[in-house]
């Protein structure tokens, strides 16, 4: 159902939006050890997009808000140095950011993430999906091109969340083994449109 009101907001956004745009990712999460099995640091690489609607506009400076749908993105699930699986992360995202438009621009914002991390043949953890809602903050710096009504953006941004789960043992449940392992945080490049 999120997926579908994010997708449905996104879709109505290019008559109203401020910006829309594609991220390329990559995410980092940290290794974890859960009794006698030791599970390397998950890092999917994977693909969100964007839009942004601006709410107030001070010329030197934009408020906005944002919505951002980001499909699953896999990667390998190494238990004690051997590929046991998959590892999967995917969040819709609600938030809202600030632009300092100079000779560059700069960004900060927080958004509300909904992430589904999913686990596939996993040696040591049960197969499966696990929903986690949590806040992160966002930060970057970019470049618009002044071009007329249209203007293409370029940038690079940080993300990090603001909560993590704790340390997990041999008596946790799957739904924390994979919440442990979710990503710590997101480095990626954007690109898009201003208009």
């Amino acid at each position: 159902m999120s997926v579908a009101l994010v997708g449905a907001v996104l879709a109505a956004l290019p008559a109203r939006a401020s910006e829309v745009g594609l991220i390329l990712d990559r995410q980092v999460g940290s290794s974890q050890s859960v009794g006698f099995y030791n599970f390397d640091a998950v890092k999917p690489s994977g693909y969100g997009i964007r839009g942004s609607y601006t709410v107030l506009n001070f010329n030197a400076a934009e408020v906005g808000l944002t919505a951002t749908y980001h499909p699953t993105s896999k990667t390998d699930l190494v238990v004690n140095g051997f590929n046991s699986g998959r590892f999967g992360s995917e969040y819709v995202a609600v938030g809202a950011q600030v632009d300092w438009k100079s000779l560059v621009n700069l960004h900060a914002g927080i958004d509300i993430r909904r992430e589904r991390l999913t686990t596939e043949s996993a040696y040591g953890v049960v197969d499966g999906s696990t929903t986690f809602t949590r806040p992160w903050l966002t930060a970057g710096v970019g470049y618009t091109f002044n071009t007329g009504s249209v203007k293409p953006i370029v940038g690079f941004e940080v993300a990090i969340p603001m909560t993590k789960q704790g340390n997990v043992s041999m008596g946790s449940s799957a739904d924390d083994i994979r919440k442990s392992l979710a990503p710590d945080y997101q480095i990626g490049l954007y690109g898009g449109i201003r208009f």
